[in-house]
């Protein structure tokens, strides 16, 4: 078989493409900010201190951080357990439900959204 015909049927076994959206960084709040920092490198467990976590759904960018919500529900869950605002936790739960959205890049140097809470920090 020749590399073209490989490549050809490597193309049509492949998963879809994830879709993703970007957004500014000022749609979260500063505790959100921290946080995302601290979720994007392993951490202690909240109900054990032995107990170290490394989900590595949380990664962290030049100018923001990038979150895979492909497990949304779990993800949202984790959030709102570690003290993530109800702003950003609805926002996040509202843009990927239904939509296919798997994930979000915060970064700061993107356009404010108007009609969608933001923060000033």
């Amino acid at each position: 078989m020749a590399s073209e015909d490989i490549l050809q049927e490597l193309v049509k076994q492949a998963v879809p493409l994830t879709k993703c959206i970007t957004i500014s960084t000022a749609h979260m709040t500063q505790s959100d900010c921290e946080l995302l920092e601290k979720l994007c490198r392993p951490y202690r467990d909240r109900n054990d201190d032995f107990k170290w976590i490394d989900e590595s759904w949380v990664f962290e960018t030049e100018y923001g951080f990038i979150l895979q919500l492909s497990q949304r529900e779990k993800r949202l869950e984790i959030l709102r357990d570690y003290g993530g605002s109800t702003a950003l936790c609805r926002f996040l739960e509202a843009i990927t439900k239904d939509t296919g959205i798997s994930f979000v890049l915060f970064d700061r140097d993107e356009h404010v959204i108007n009609n969608i809470q933001s923060f000033d920090w």
